[in-house]
């Protein structure tokens, strides 16, 4: 699979089996030495009041349970998130 086919498919919390929405933006942290895909990093943003907050959610590569032809099963509870809002 191709990292471009990630893209699109419909991410599903895993425990709940609720739908979190679709992919359409995402960057991925790689071992440049093994190639191997250590995390997957979704940019968010929303407002706040005023102001825009954005914030990553980071999922590591091997708590993603399964990358399928439409979804991607995840457990939520194991994101990291970093909020850039100060």
């Amino acid at each position: 699979m191709r990292l471009s086919e990630i893209l699109g498919k419909e991410m599903i919390d895993y425990t709940k089996g609720e739908k979190l929405g679709v992919l359409s933006h995402a960057e991925f942290t790689i071992d440049e030495h093994s190639g191997y895909i250590h995390s997957l990093e979704i940019p968010v943003s929303q407002w706040n009041g005023w102001r825009k907050q954005k914030s990553t959610i980071r999922f590591q590569w091997n708590k993603i349970y399964r990358v399928g032809e439409e979804t991607i099963l995840i457990d939520p509870s194991q994101a990291e998130v970093q909020s850039d809002y100060k």
